[in-house]
């Protein structure tokens, strides 16, 4: 790589599997001795600690201020500090392609999802076409957001972008003042077998079936309980739903912590219903802390844990879930053999070989 240095361009530097991701990369990359600048758009700061102590300098510059306003900036911050741009999710990436030079930047997908979620489809595409037009190179966070980008026509069909896999550090040691509070929040059942899952609480996560499933799996085996961790708009409306199943009391809801590894240490059984992922940072997590995944058979999510992963089970049925959990439940041996199924499949997630194929990604692109 020619320059020894490179910025990163990315929507917020909340607590999101993008913004992690980002955190493993731009730490690699520090180790292997680049200078790192990250600059972020809007948000609350949560990541910003553990990016400066990792040696990443994060810039606030262009927090809160208008589109207009980000790409006056931007291009005066980048004349006075030229590096290579790596940009993270659309908003970013509209920014980098306003502003940076042709080809002097390159781009991550990390969701299977329109450019413009919300907007018409043949804007979106053009608007990620254009993209791909001004940047060097694109890469995919997995076949999956590959596939889905072609299929849906956000690139061009000519057009080279490369799959690298997420990393993640195994790091399994935990936070003696997260685990305390963790502790506290589940302890009221603590005999009980502890059911737990990660995820903004959106309609792409399908909390219904796993709640349906979960007032099944209750029916004959009562001494369980279900935590959640994670924050969103239908908060409320899964609460009643939860109410309506008869099951409120058996359900609870922890919001959004930091203390993901510890909350994992205290579970028995990781359940991921989500209709579909680019990729699932939150099931690398659950493997590194060796729980037993039950996961929706979708998107990436066999690429991540296995395509024959025996813990697989059919997106929306609610009914498959149920009986693999009394399973589990039932049966220790089978979430051991679970466990074991994918140790070997965390090779792939190795940190250093994913900064190594950003690199590589970035000495085609001429940086």
């Amino acid at each position: 790589m020619i320059s020894n240095k490179v910025t990163h361009l990315i929507t917020t530097i909340e607590r999101g599997g993008a913004e992690k991701q980002l955190l493993t990369l731009a730490s690699e990359q520090v180790q292997s001795g680049l200078k790192v600048v990250v600059l972020y758009l809007k948000g609350k700061p949560d990541l910003r600690n553990e990016f400066e102590a990792a040696g990443i300098e994060v810039n606030n510059l262009l927090v809160g201020k208008s589109f207009l306003k980000q790409i006056f900036l931007l291009s005066k911050y980048l004349r006075k500090n030229p590096s290579p741009v790596h940009a993270h999710l659309p908003k970013s990436e509209l920014l980098a392609t306003v502003v940076i030079a042709k080809k002097y930047f390159v781009f991550s997908r990390h969701n299977a999802e329109p450019f413009w979620p919300s907007g018409p489809r043949i804007i979106s595409n053009l608007l990620s076409k254009y993209v791909c037009k001004r940047a060097s190179q694109g890469i995919a966070i997995s076949n999956a957001v590959k596939s889905y980008l072609i299929k849906r026509g956000e690139i061009p069909t000519d057009y080279t972008i490369d799959v690298v896999y997420y990393g993640f550090q195994k790091d399994t040691s935990t936070n003696a003042a997260g685990l305390g509070l963790i502790t506290n929040i589940m302890n009221g059942q603590s005999s009980n077998y502890k059911i737990g899952t990660i995820g903004r609480l959106v309609p792409q996560k399908d909390y219904p079936t796993l709640l349906n499933a979960f007032s099944n799996v209750l029916k004959s085996v009562p001494n369980t309980d279900l935590y959640v961790v994670g924050e969103g708009y239908l908060q409320k409306d899964l609460i009643e739903l939860s109410k309506s199943l008869g099951i409120k009391d058996k359900v609870y809801w922890i919001g959004k912590t930091e203390y993901i590894k510890e909350f994992l240490s205290k579970i028995d059984l990781f359940i991921f219903a989500s209709k579909g992922e680019g990729f699932g940072l939150v099931l690398l997590e659950a493997m590194v802390a060796s729980k037993p995944i039950l996961a929706a058979n979708n998107s990436a999510i066999p690429e991540v844990l296995g395509l024959n992963y025996k813990g697989l089970f059919s997106t929306d049925d609610y009914k498959l879930l149920s009986d693999k959990i009394t399973e589990l439940i039932t049966d220790q041996a089978k979430s051991d053999s679970l466990v074991s199924e994918y140790k070997d499949q965390i090779k792939l997630f190795d940190p250093v070989v994913m900064a190594d194929n950003v690199l590589k990604v970035y000495i085609v692109a001429g940086f």
